[in-house]
């Protein structure tokens, strides 16, 4: 950390507290670039070491954390590197999201650093606050986990069963551009995709899931979840058990957790419109012929990614769990 207080024209030449130095191993890849842009209206740290594969600049033993947006082989091999330097950790990839059992048989590699792995925390504030403030390293989530857990995680007394999974996602979350010709492409339907144990070890329900990516689309998922209500849900009207679910994932969350219930009516109808560019996830539920239909929205490269990543950050660091968050993507915050 810089020792002497400066001006900062982010504050209008006003003086402020040393940043923290971060630094970003991987910083032309899309998480990459994201976290930058969150980062560059941060008041509290800047990046002062970057690198990826053809070039590095700054100095690493100035930096007391490190984020690495890097690929899961890449994550294993320095993770322990940084963390033995007494740096802090927050690694996008999916090497350390779960168990090495379940890494190893659904990533096809063998984890190497599997006790580091034991110590891993699960980067997703709004349920593991308190552990990820205390972590040296956190495994940030994926996208499409992100935007299945948190709606169903408040359920747990009211929904029973296997979640039917059917979600779309922008073409950012496979690494490439967009194209100009439309192309919705399903892939790894069933249960073959990656992120079907993160959802199930989390969520605490089973699944099957079919993701489409639209060609023709950047960034934003909307995640659309069938299960069966409990019976004593379904004794309710729709319009009643309705109720009873959106209460329980409102009351569940607080405002920092920005995820919010939305209704549809004549006047607005609540799309990744609604999401792309802020750190919300918002969520409509319906039920119907004793089943709950519940519609999750997010930015992949957003809540479900960059800007998870550095809420996670200020955790570790004890900053606002917004800073840099708020300011980079303005009033898209405001409920």
């Amino acid at each position: 950390m810089q020792g002497v207080a400066e001006k900062d024209p982010r504050n209008h030449g006003r003086s402020v507290k040393p940043l923290m130095n971060v630094a970003l191993i991987g910083d032309t890849g899309i998480v990459g670039r994201e976290i930058q842009n969150v980062l560059s209206h941060h008041d509290g740290a800047e990046v002062a070491f970057r690198k990826n594969s053809k070039r590095s600049e700054g100095r690493l033993d100035d930096c007391e954390f490190v984020f690495l947006a890097t690929r899961d082989e890449e994550s294993m091999a320095l993770a322990p590197e940084m963390v033995s330097a007494g740096k802090r950790v927050v690694d996008t990839s999916g090497a350390f999201r779960l168990p090495k059992t379940q890494f190893e048989q659904w990533y096809q590699l063998e984890h190497q650093a599997p006790e580091l792995l034991k110590e891993a925390v699960y980067g997703m504030p709004a349920l593991f606050g308190d552990r990820i403030s205390e972590a040296r390293l956190v495994g940030n989530p994926g996208c499409y986990p992100t935007s299945v857990i948190l709606p169903l995680h408040p359920l747990k007394t009211l929904i029973k069963g296997e979640a039917t999974i059917v979600a779309t996602s922008g073409i950012s979350g496979a690494r490439r551009e967009v194209e100009d010709e439309p192309n919705e492409l399903t892939y790894n339907y069933g249960r073959r995709h990656k992120h079907v144990p993160e959802i199930v070890c989390y969520s605490g329900f089973e699944v099957n899931f079919t993701p489409i990516v639209l060609h023709s689309v950047f960034r934003g998922i909307n995640a659309n979840i069938r299960i069966e209500l409990e019976d004593r849900i379904k004794s309710l009207s729709d319009e009643e058990a309705a109720r009873a679910l959106e209460e329980a994932i409102s009351n569940t969350y607080v405002p920092e957790d920005l995820v919010k219930v939305v209704q549809d009516s004549d006047e607005k109808r609540w799309g990744t419109k609604e999401v792309v560019d802020t750190h919300r996830l918002l969520v409509k539920v319906r039920v119907d012929d004793g089943f709950a239909y519940i519609c999750s929205m997010e930015d992949n490269l957003g809540k479900g990614a960059a800007s998870q990543a550095v809420e996670n950050m200020n955790l570790m660091l004890g900053l606002p769990r917004l800073s840099g968050i708020e300011a980079a993507y303005g009033e898209t915050l405001q409920h």
